[in-house]
């Protein structure tokens, strides 16, 4: 019989021998993406959200109240000055004309009684027939008289006018935007009837926040891209710049006027508007893209990239001070210098001294910080 300890140690030298069979696998060395690190102008760039809008916007309503009658136009219409928007019924108003003149005719037969009687009893008066207190009654009643003609007449013009207000016309040549009667409905004075868009130039309207709102000016320019015409962009005028906020709300509203482009844009369209800033920091200013810039309890970190020559590279973890969100990214206030090559994918996934493969782009030029780059708002990171 074979002893335990004998059976030990023949599975240990099989066991060292199995695994002297098993090849070992290489460690795979992954590729990763950089960019350079350049500085920016002196110059900042904020993008905000947006409405475009018709120069002249305005809402159409009866002056009067009452049942319509005809509402001629359709959504999208082109009218010009003049051209009727809707009808009310006249009726009540036409009779209420009729009772303001016939109330009128009545005056004037009263204030003619009341001067004839004054002009007579002047003339007692004059040949010592009348008393002076005869005299001064029936001057009084003539002028009460006259007086109640002239609210006559004023009876009659206020109920022309509101006869006239039944015939709602339009104030500009310009486009219906919103219809938003129907025939036979009742309406009150002040109701929306229609939106008409007048005006050749084109507005944008955005929201800006406290933090901005001092640093734009009126007169300032800006421009405003718009994805529904395939991302064009076009250049604007601040015409408008709020000074309270609306609605409760922390933001202030701003108004661009396009200087290009209002054969294109349309009324309702939405817009990315971007301010372009002076910067007020002293020192250089750098971006990254927010895909670079790690987190964890030690703070905000990139991973930059040393080259190793042959292709390879080892990543280093270097801590950086962050600051606003730019228009090309996060902007960095500390820890990087131009020419540093920095990670910008798989930060989460990597580690300092871990050796990379570094990628051969076009040119032999690693990717540039400082070329153009979509847009990113403020509510993506806030550092």
């Amino acid at each position: 019989m074979v002893k335990q300890p004998t059976l030990i140690a023949i599975a240990a030298v099989l066991a060292i021998l199995g695994c002297e069979d098993e090849p070992e696998e290489p460690e795979v060395i992954r590729p990763v993406r950089y960019v350079m690190v350049e500085g920016s102008d002196a110059a900042t760039q904020r993008t905000f959200s947006g409405v475009s809008k018709a120069g002249q916007e305005s809402r159409l309503s009866f002056q009067v109240s009452g049942q319509v009658l005809d509402v001629p136009i359709n959504v999208g219409a082109t009218v010009k000055k003049g051209d009727t928007i809707a009808r009310m019924d006249p009726a009540d108003y036409a009779l209420q004309l009729q009772n303001a003149q016939a109330s009128a005719a009545q005056s004037r037969a009263q204030e003619r009684n009341a001067k004839a009687t004054y002009e007579r009893t002047r003339a007692l008066y004059e040949n010592q027939n009348a008393s002076r207190q005869d005299l001064d009654a029936d001057r009084t009643a003539y002028e009460s008289g006259r007086a109640g003609l002239e609210a006559a007449h004023q009876q009659i013009k206020l109920r022309q006018r509101q006869l006239g207000y039944t015939h709602l016309k339009a104030p500009e040549t310009g486009t219906i935007a919103t219809v938003d009667i129907e025939v036979n409905e009742y309406v009150q004075a002040g109701e929306l009837v229609a939106t008409l868009l007048a005006g050749e130039q084109i507005e944008v309207s955005v929201s800006v926040p406290a933090s901005v709102i001092r640093s734009i000016e009126k007169g300032a320019e800006a421009r405003a891209r718009f994805n529904s015409l395939e991302g064009k962009t076009f250049a604007g005028v601040v015409t408008e710049v709020g000074v309270s906020s609306v609605g409760g709300a922390t933001t202030f509203p701003v108004t661009l006027r396009l200087t290009e482009g209002q054969d294109q844009v349309r009324a309702g369209m939405s817009a990315d508007v971007t301010f372009i800033f002076a910067s007020v920091k002293e020192g250089p200013k750098y971006a990254l893209p927010i895909s670079a810039v790690g987190e964890d309890r030690e703070g905000r970190f990139v991973f930059k990239l040393q080259s190793d020559g042959d292709g390879l590279g080892t990543v280093h973890r270097s801590p950086v001070k962050v600051g606003e969100i730019l228009s090309d990214g996060i902007e960095i206030i500390d820890g990087v210098e131009p020419g540093d090559l920095v990670v910008t994918a798989g930060v989460s996934r990597i580690y300092d001294g871990l050796q990379v493969r570094v990628p051969e782009r076009a040119g032999s030029e690693p990717e540039n910080v400082a070329g153009e780059q979509a847009a990113t708002t403020e509510a993506l990171v806030k550092p």
